[in-house]
């Protein structure tokens, strides 16, 4: 089984310093949440438990950038406008620096997913 640290460190350390202040993050908003590597979708999931309906939200790093999905993201409040996507569900907000992750907005997003997800 893959670490986030292992998988992440196949990244541009641009990027990886992204992810990592993402994940810093979400493992402070959802502390008890279950954090799993999905090496075949290339992201970091988080949820209730270890079944792909249990997740609330995932980290997707990319080639320059790093995503952070909410499974339901269609669902929550966003009144600050971050969420992007054209999905049925899925939504996600893309970060290009580490500085973006410190919005206010970022954090009450992640607050509103742990309570749909029902932690």
């Amino acid at each position: 089984m893959t670490t986030p640290e292992a998988f992440l460190d196949t990244y541009k350390p641009e990027v990886r310093d992204v992810a990592l202040k993402i994940r810093e993050l979400v493992r402070n908003v959802l502390p008890d949440a279950h954090e799993s590597v999905q090496p075949g979708y290339r992201t970091i999931t988080y949820g209730t438990g270890p079944r792909m309906s249990d997740e609330i939200c995932y980290i997707a790093p990319l080639s320059s950038s790093v995503n952070l999905g909410f499974q339901y993201g269609t669902q929550l409040p966003d009144p600050n406008g971050l969420l992007r996507g054209t999905g049925r569900l899925l939504r996600h907000i893309k970060f290009d620096a580490a500085d973006q992750v410190d919005n206010p907005a970022v954090r009450t997003l992640l607050q509103a997913a742990k309570i749909h997800g029902k932690f």
